[in-house]
């Protein structure tokens, strides 16, 4: 099986589930105990928020570890009145942030000068460092500081950025960032908030003990903050692998035009994430596709795993000016840092005959065939 949905969640690297097992067996000490076993613990968590850190250029004291990504942005936000966001946000902050949301271009990049427009009469700024179907990476640092200029705080959402592309949080003006190990190869449930030093953060999101510091309650998730901090150091360590999966990525496209395919890529014409393709062959719904691409062999998606199990478009393709048909011709690829070319192939031919397959149920006269599983 070809697994080609790394943006929705990726497998636990060797290395992460070794790292976490002793934390699971003879380590499972409470790190808020006042005995010398957990002392050790203590330690361990230090190691993995320097490890996180490093990936994101941060200070250690300024990461938080949370229960992922989605809790990151929920905390980073609460701290705001009214939020500038950006129209193609996840919904973790859309479903979540007070105010506007700015339009993008057609090509899935933020409006700036609408954006700039937007500013007055909100106390932050959010928006995805890239984002989670495209893969589009933003303006980031026009984002930022524009934000900053007009007396906003910051969060930028790291949940997909992060570990596949270079990230420098203190090199733009950034108050708060989120971030997740399972997106990296690390274990679910665990992620971290950035918060950067002297950044008012007046309340904790969780209350009780005074785990981190006083800025997120409750007992640590040991292992999972452990095989976190592993799976930030295998990610900063591989970072020139995950560069070169652009050429896979293209190669696949190539493969598939070749094949007689009619392949058209959204965000096609902004900077994108090396290993995210999402692209549609006109006439031809994605769910039907996929119906026919995983019992052949290959895992894709039609958007975000929070949403693609719901009938409506993607939000994010209809924003960057996609009609309702188109959007829901889109699918959705995200490579790992494992994938070969071989398998690139492989994945272009499987694709090709369920496309055949398909196209050949279909006509004129026909139209668009259902596809049931």
């Amino acid at each position: 099986m070809l697994y080609w949905d790394n943006n929705a969640t990726t497998a636990t690297a060797p290395e992460v589930l070794e790292a976490m097992l002793p934390y699971l067996r003879e380590c499972f000490y409470n790190p808020s105990a006042a005995y010398g076993p957990a002392a050790a613990v203590r330690r361990a968590i230090g190691n993995a928020r320097e490890q996180v850190a490093a990936l994101v250029g941060a200070h250690a004291d300024e990461i938080v570890f949370t229960s992922g990504g989605t809790e990151a942005t929920n905390t980073a936000l609460a701290c705001f009145t009214s939020t500038l966001t950006l129209a193609t946000e996840h919904p973790a902050t859309l479903n979540t942030a007070a105010g506007d949301a700015c339009p993008v271009l057609t090509n899935g990049l933020a409006d700036l000068p609408t954006w700039k427009e937007l500013l007055p009469g909100h106390d932050g700024a959010s928006f995805a460092w890239a984002n989670h179907e495209t893969g589009v990476i933003q303006p980031v640092h026009s984002l930022a500081q524009s934000a900053h200029g007009a007396g906003l705080r910051v969060h930028a959402d790291l949940v997909q950025a992060a570990g596949k592309v270079p990230v420098q949080l203190h090199g733009h003006e950034i108050d708060f960032a989120s971030l997740s190990a399972h997106k990296l190869h690390g274990p679910k449930g665990v992620g971290a908030l950035y918060i950067r030093r002297g950044t008012p953060f007046e309340k904790p999101f969780l209350t009780g003990g005074d785990q981190e510091d006083l800025r997120r309650a409750g007992t640590e998730n040991v292992p999972g903050i452990i095989g976190f901090g592993k799976a930030a150091e295998l990610a900063l360590a591989a970072a020139e692998s995950y560069a070169a999966l652009a050429t896979l990525r293209d190669r696949f496209v190539e493969l598939l035009r070749a094949g007689g395919a009619e392949v058209a890529v959204n965000g096609a014409a902004a900077p994108r994430l090396p290993h995210v393709l999402n692209m549609r062959v006109p006439g031809v719904p994605a769910e039907h596709l996929l119906h026919l691409l995983e019992p052949a062999g290959l895992l894709c998606s039609a958007g975000s795993a929070c949403t693609s199990s719901h009938p409506e478009p993607s939000h994010v393709l209809l924003a960057m000016g996609l009609t309702d048909a188109q959007a829901r011709e889109s699918l959705r690829i995200s490579l790992s840092r494992f994938t070969t070319a071989e398998e690139v192939e492989r994945g272009a031919h499987i694709f090709l005959q369920a496309l055949r397959t398909l196209q050949a149920a279909q006509s004129p006269v026909t139209g668009p065939v259902e596809v049931y599983r």
